[in-house]
């Protein structure tokens, strides 16, 4: 195994090898710097591991490499970490690598931590931080929920701070108007009509969005 580098020996930066994963019983993160490990004969604690994880991921994800990051953290979550700075970079991946799916995942997890979270604001603030993140062609969280019509995401983006009007693209798309994109000529009409299948979540979507203050004129019997 390789030993841990301090910062100054590998020039101030996290180093992008992935630690090896410790197999252990799932545990709560919060407790995880009492349990101790060795790892290449230098005694560590869980908390310096998950901590050298993030800084990793973080820094590979600034430089680009989302694949390697993603690699990175899921493999901390198959090993029971769970740590809300985890699932903040995760969201980032998946923003930039088109994994809406994971985005869903990682998102709803993040709900549960903040509802865990006590007194303590921090994972809220950071879900206020993401919300703002953008990923692929500029999209953000809210884009992909309107997108993929998941109305409870939709809210819970907007209620921590997402802007109901960011544009992104070369098509200048808003959360709304992204849901009238035409990606086929087969999945819409020359009326606007959407390509999505289910026309009352869009219309729904829709009026919340502009109740929060979203601009939308073009789409009058919407």
């Amino acid at each position: 195994m390789s030993k841990l580098r301090s910062d100054a020996e590998r020039g101030g930066q996290p180093c992008l090898h992935f630690l090896p994963v410790l197999r252990r019983k799932k545990r709560n993160c919060v407790r995880a710097d009492e349990d101790q490990h060795k790892l290449g004969g230098i005694q560590i604690t869980a908390k310096t591991e998950i901590e050298n994880i993030i800084a990793s991921a973080e820094y590979a994800v600034s430089i680009g490499q989302y694949s390697k990051a993603n690699e990175m953290l899921v493999a901390a979550i198959m090993s029971g970490y769970d740590d809300y700075r985890i699932y903040i970079t995760k969201a980032k991946i998946d923003l930039q690598l088109d994994h809406n799916r994971s985005l869903f995942e990682s998102l709803r997890k993040l709900q549960q931590l903040e509802q865990r979270q006590g007194g303590n604001q921090a994972v809220t603030t950071a879900i206020r931080e993401l919300m703002h993140y953008r990923g692929k062609n500029g999209v953000t969280a809210l884009h992909i929920s309107t997108f993929h019509e998941q109305m409870d995401m939709v809210v819970y983006c907007v209620e921590h701070g997402s802007d109901v009007n960011c544009i992104a693209g070369v098509n200048r798309v808003t959360p709304i108007s992204i849901m009238f994109v035409p990606i086929s000529s087969k999945l819409t009409g020359l009326d606007g009509t959407p390509f999505v299948h289910h026309k009352v979540a869009v219309k729904e979507i829709r009026r919340y969005l502009m109740s929060c203050g979203a601009r939308d004129s073009f789409r009058f019997g919407y």
